[in-house]
């Protein structure tokens, strides 16, 4: 039985261990006081499958076809309410995706003209074209990490926490285990899932693996009466702008982006900056009248890391071996997290995955891709 060590327990770790564990002796280190309290914790918990990206539609597609069935130890991880995707720009189209999710089996339905009627938080938006997805739900990235790593340990994984990797050995050009305080823990293989800290511990390798933490705001508003249980979220691509039901009220994102390397330890959660909840309060005016009027109450910022093509990084490393990769899954971890652990452990097995092409998420072709100009700037905002 491979040793395999895993730095990283958010979406993208839990669902590796969960994969593996079975066949593998699993350890999952993890620098925080408990699993799932980074990336995984700060998103709005939208499952999203229609998406621009063909690859990122294959990974959501085929999670929720696993998040569709009836799962012991995941009951509490999925709430079906519906989604609502928006176009204001005439010129842009999710045609090509729409098709594809339809080839799936999955509904989408073209409401441009009744939109206030599925999405009352959508009255008076000036859309171009809108679409319901009735499939869609919000998920408890909580839960789903925690149904992962509980189902992991039923195996024999091992999970530790308050447990930083500080390094990895390599011998001979290979991979053979990580360093945590003073103790080398060796392991056949070396799975790294830390999310924002990924691009540190690649320089650290001296491997070139451009990856991007970027800082998104999420805002919660009072309540409002808009705002129902079964009000499917709302998502307006091209503007930029995101709302959905919580506790009463919203949950909001301007989509804005910005440059923010985390410190070494844990902890990534940021505050709110009034600029952003402007742009947001902006955004809501212009975009989504029905909302104009809501107050913010709160918020954070949370990190989603990208490298520069905005597909992940998964499977082996092409210069060393022993080292595979499950990170820069930037927003979709909570809709795509079955796939990826699923893709990262089936190549660990030696196997190939009939629905993903491993060239697509190779993590040695970042390399030769020039990072985009959102990514340069300290600020960068979907207008």
């Amino acid at each position: 039985m491979a040793r395999v060590v895993i730095i990283g327990s958010g979406l993208a770790g839990a669902s590796a261990a969960w994969h593996l564990a079975p066949r593998h002796d699993v350890w999952l280190f993890e620098h925080g006081d408990q699993p799932g309290a980074e990336a995984s914790a700060q998103n709005a918990g939208m499952q999203r499958r229609l998406a621009h990206d063909p690859v990122e539609r294959r990974l959501a597609i085929r999670s929720g076809e696993w998040l569709a069935r009836d799962l012991h130890g995941f009951e509490q991880v999925r709430r079906p309410v519906g989604g609502v995707v928006g176009l204001v720009d005439r010129a842009t189209s999710l045609d090509a995706a729409v098709e594809d999710l339809r080839s799936a089996g999955l509904t989408v339905d073209d409401i441009s003209h009744r939109v206030a009627d599925v999405a009352p938080g959508l009255e008076g938006a000036p859309l171009a074209r809108a679409f319901s997805l009735p499939d869609e739900s919000l998920l408890d990235a909580h839960a789903l990490v925690g149904g992962f790593l509980a189902g992991a340990r039923t195996h024999g994984a091992i999970v530790k926490t308050r447990a930083p990797v500080d390094g990895v050995e390599i011998t001979g050009g290979h991979v053979v285990g990580v360093w945590s305080g003073d103790t080398l823990h060796r392991a056949d293989v070396v799975v790294i899932a830390a999310g924002a800290w990924s691009g540190r511990i690649a320089r650290e390798l001296g491997l070139d693996r451009p990856l991007f933490p970027l800082a998104r705001h999420l805002l919660f508003t009072d309540p409002h009466p808009t705002s129902a249980a079964t009000h499917p979220w709302c998502w307006l691509d091209d503007a930029g702008i995101y709302a959905r039901p919580e506790a009463g009220g919203w949950l909001c994102s301007p989509c804005d982006e910005a440059l923010s390397e985390p410190a070494r330890g844990p902890g990534s959660r940021g505050p709110v900056d009034p600029l952003h909840r402007a742009i947001a309060q902006d955004k809501l005016e212009r975009l989504m009248p029905a909302l104009a009027d809501v107050r913010f109450a709160g918020g954070w910022t949370g990190l989603r890391t990208f490298a520069p093509d905005r597909r992940p990084l998964l499977g082996p490393d092409p210069q060393l071996p022993g080292l595979h990769w499950a990170t820069a899954l930037g927003g979709f971890g909570v809709t795509c997290a079955f796939a990826v652990g699923e893709a990262v452990a089936t190549w660990i097995d030696g196997r190939d995955v009939p629905w993903l092409a491993r060239r697509e998420v190779d993590p040695g072709r970042v390399h030769e891709l020039e990072a985009p100009s959102s990514f340069a700037g300290s600020v960068e905002m979907a207008r």
